[in-house]
């Protein structure tokens, strides 16, 4: 389903109720069993097979629905079955078996078997071209039984069962999708621990308990999104009580570093946090000939413009770290020579690569695009002026997410800020569709441009089943990435959750950076 006619539904279905669960479990509202969690923004979409990985769309997704395995906390670093009891996987990387859990039930009350999984992953493939790298690769499903399932791939791919943790791979309700057609993004049904009640456009999102749970039950009874755009307001709330969970996570619209330090004097409010695998970074559009940062001395005199450790310091004072290529420090595949490779704050190397490309000083002027919200503002002042230090002017404008991603898309900027954040704990997540120039064009991507060389690479990294030669050739890949200076890579901000002191049982996930509330209670 198209955003556009996404959001023109959205507009038309001002309260959306699912009945089944309405009927069952209306009398939900003990404050005391009802999580309210302040976000900036309405969710994008709650479409598993259309989702492009926005961040309050797809947590409420994985809370909704379930897939076939999940990462398992509280660190995270291995998957566990979900809907599938065990899998295995042959020797050459390419077939998938997996034998599915019996007696579980969509929310509409239809029976989960291999064909809801068949139906729900072939449609993703179909209408979600945004996975396309990742469910291209799937050649076939085929079904020996209710409870079995074999998924054959065109290529090895050992990050396979990662994809199936993301939020496009949840299993939806064959029946619901039939019933409510283009609308099932507005009705969504799944397995999982809560079930989507009602909408309110601007205003909230309501989840209720999933009785049936195959898991067991969760322990709170209701779960309620509150859209708060103003980041000051989401903080007064917090610590009055209105709600009680803020998320960080280096969002779009993330509270300032200063008044996150207030947070941590308040006995009222408990702080989890963890190294990310997100990246931010300041991205030229590689793909536009007539663009200024065609020219790659420009990009180079623009990354040693940046003053990096006093970003890191004077704007996020601590909670965020250096990030140096495409990958970050905590990933198994980050290749430590990129911490000398990458370009230093260096601003008179900056200007005399710009004198190289024929350029005056103050007569190159660009529009610096940024999400909304006072973090990325400071972070775009903090560029502007480290800009401005090398004779370059540049003018923010700042974005609303939807619209950015369809400038983006469209290649209609020349620097821009912006982030990447991994959906699964594999260098593949960044490399593959970050930079792969076949994807160009598309959104999240550095839009490269075409490198049959590089892709080739990328794609034997991609593939190559033996972990020791795989993070050879991502080690290379990193190389020849830096040097192509697609971005000045700036940081990589720790995911912090601010909540009530009464609220337990929440652990953080850095990949996806998105929180379930299935084993969270308030005391």
């Amino acid at each position: 389903m198209a955003l556009s006619r996404y959001l023109a539904c959205l507009a038309a279905l001002p309260l959306l109720v699912c009945p089944l669960i309405a009927t069952t479990q209306a009398q939900t509202t003990d404050a005391q069993k009802t999580l309210i969690v302040a976000v900036p923004s309405d969710p994008a979409n709650l479409e598993p097979g259309a989702n492009k990985a926005e961040p309050i769309g797809s947590e409420i997704i994985l809370n909704v629905f379930d897939t076939l395995v999940a990462w398992s906390a509280p660190d995270f670093s291995k998957l566990e079955g979900r809907l599938a009891k065990s899998w295995t996987v042959s020797p050459d990387g390419k077939e998938f078996n997996f034998q599915l859990r019996e007696g579980v039930k969509f929310h509409d009350g239809t029976p989960f078997d291999a064909e809801a999984v068949k139906f729900s992953l072939e449609r993703t493939k179909a209408i979600n071209s945004y996975v396309q790298a990742t469910f291209g690769l799937i050649r076939t499903v085929s079904i020996p039984s209710p409870t079995e399932l074999k998924i054959s791939l065109s290529e090895p791919y050992p990050a396979f069962l990662s994809i199936l943790a993301q939020p496009q791979a949840a299993i939806v309700s064959p029946a619901a999708v039939k019933k409510f057609g283009d609308k099932f993004a507005v009705n969504p049904v799944g397995t999982g621990p809560f079930a989507f009640t009602s909408y309110r456009a601007d205003t909230n999102v309501v989840l209720d308990a999933n009785p049936n749970y195959f898991r067991g039950a969760p322990k709170l009874a209701r779960v309620i999104y509150r859209v708060i755009p103003e980041a000051s307001t989401r903080r007064l709330e917090l610590e009055n009580g209105g709600v009680d969970v803020i998320q960080q996570q280096g969002q779009l619209s993330a509270i300032p570093v200063e008044e996150m330090a207030a947070f941590k004097s308040n006995p009222r409010i408990s702080i989890v946090e963890a190294p990310s695998q997100i990246i931010r970074q300041l991205e030229f559009n590689n793909n536009d000939p007539k663009s200024p940062v065609a020219d790659i001395r420009v990009r180079k005199a623009i990354a040693h413009a940046i003053d990096y450790d006093g970003l890191l310091q004077g704007v996020f004072g601590g909670v965020a770290e250096r990030v140096y290529g495409p990958l970050t420090t905590n990933s198994w595949a980050f290749d430590p020579k990129l911490r000398d490779a990458a370009p230093k704050y260096d601003p008179q190397l900056a200007k005399k690569l710009l004198a190289e490309a024929g350029i005056a000083s103050g007569k190159l002027n660009f529009k610096l695009y940024s999400f909304q919200g006072p973090l990325w503002g400071a972070v775009a002042t903090f560029i502007q002026a480290n800009l401005a230090d090398v004779g370059v002017n540049a003018t923010i404008e700042q974005t609303e997410f939807p619209a950015y991603r369809a400038l983006q898309t469209a290649g209609k900027f020349d620097i821009a800020l912006d982030g990447r954040q991994p959906w699964y704990n594999d260098p593949d997540a960044h490399i593959t569709i970050g930079y792969l120039s076949g994807l160009a064009d598309t959104a999240m991507t550095f839009r490269m441009p075409k490198d049959d060389a590089l892709d080739a690479l990328i794609l034997k990294g991609q593939q190559t089943v033996d972990p020791d030669e795989r993070k050879k050739l991502y080690s290379d890949i990193q190389e020849k990435i830096v040097a192509r200076v697609p971005a000045a890579y700036l940081f990589s901000p720790k995911l912090i959750v601010f909540m009530r002191a009464n609220v337990k049982g929440l652990v953080i996930n850095s990949a996806p950076p998105l929180n379930e509330y299935w084993s969270v209670y308030k005391n």
